[in-house]
């Protein structure tokens, strides 16, 4: 009876291993008969739980450090990550196995927000993500969290993220401010506002100073805006008009000098009195 059992497992296995080699033989064809070069690409999941045994949670590690090597190769010196629209697949893919192998791991899912969302654009998928993760950890806020900002921020669906913010702040550690935040969207608060509240919940809760960093410039940035939109809110109820530029509010002195932006770029203001740059902060890639 052993015997048979262990030929079975054996060839239970030889037919795992033809359909994995099948299936990144497939992979890579496709690879070069399109043109892209250094793909990211990941076996399903439903063959890896078979391959993995009960070494799921090692797997997940593994494709976790994969991927975030790979995009590490990408980073640009402004901070960006220039990744094409089938690499960005392959780092969502790859976050997307290892979190259905450990489902409770908690980097993939802070990096898929940190990454997918501002550098790939990839907002609604990254929120798929970030449910899957937030259905296991039901003690931590920051993934509902998470899912509240981009869809504030990036989707302007004020319903939806005043619904996420209300469940995170339910949550054991959640910071009291979330159910005012939440309060707020249901108002439809000014943008620029919320969105430094939002990032600086997302200094406090994460421990990567690299993160901490990249979140900080952003705030610095919006900071910046926050200021010259209400430089010109103030200019328009004194002139009842928006300033031809930027210029025009120090020299009717309704500032002292236009803020710089961290990323590089340079503020202007269009007809309508909203805060542009030339920098790439507020160019979104779903704007694009």
């Amino acid at each position: 009876m052993v015997r048979i059992l262990t030929y079975c497992l054996i060839a239970l296995f030889f037919v795992v291993h033809i359909v994995a080699v099948g299936k990144l033989t497939d992979q890579h064809a496709a690879l070069q008969k399109s043109g892209y070069q250094n793909q990211l690409f990941v076996l399903p999941s439903p063959i890896l739980k078979v391959v993995a045994l009960d070494y799921d949670g090692v797997v997940s590690d593994y494709l976790f450090f994969k991927g975030i090597t790979y995009i590490g190769g990408f980073a640009s010196r402004g901070g960006r990550f220039q990744l094409n629209e089938s690499q960005w697949q392959g780092f969502y893919n790859i976050l997307d196995v290892s979190t259905d192998l450990d489902p409770y791991f908690q980097d993939p899912y802070y990096f898929a927000n940190a990454f997918l969302t501002w550098d790939a654009g990839v907002v609604r998928e990254t929120n798929v993500l970030l449910k899957k993760g937030s259905k296991y950890r039901t003690w931590d806020w920051s993934l509902p969290f998470f899912i509240g900002f981009n869809n504030f921020y990036f989707l302007q669906d004020y319903d939806k993220a005043a619904e996420f913010l209300m469940v995170a702040s339910r949550r054991p550690g959640a910071s009291t401010t979330l159910a005012s935040l939440a309060s707020k969207l249901a108002f439809k608060a000014k943008r620029t506002e919320n969105s430094i509240a939002f990032l600086e919940e997302m200094i406090k809760k994460t421990d990567d100073e690299s993160m901490k960093k990249t979140f900080g410039t952003r705030v610095e940035a919006f900071k910046a805006i926050l200021v010259l939109e209400n430089a010109v809110d103030d200019y328009r109820k004194k002139f009842r008009r928006f300033p031809v530029n930027l210029d025009e509010l120090v020299k009717k002195k309704i500032i002292i000098e236009i803020p710089k932006d961290p990323f590089g770029g340079k503020f202007s203001v269009d007809s309508q009195g909203a805060i542009r740059t030339t920098s790439e902060f507020l160019l979104l890639p779903y704007h694009r």
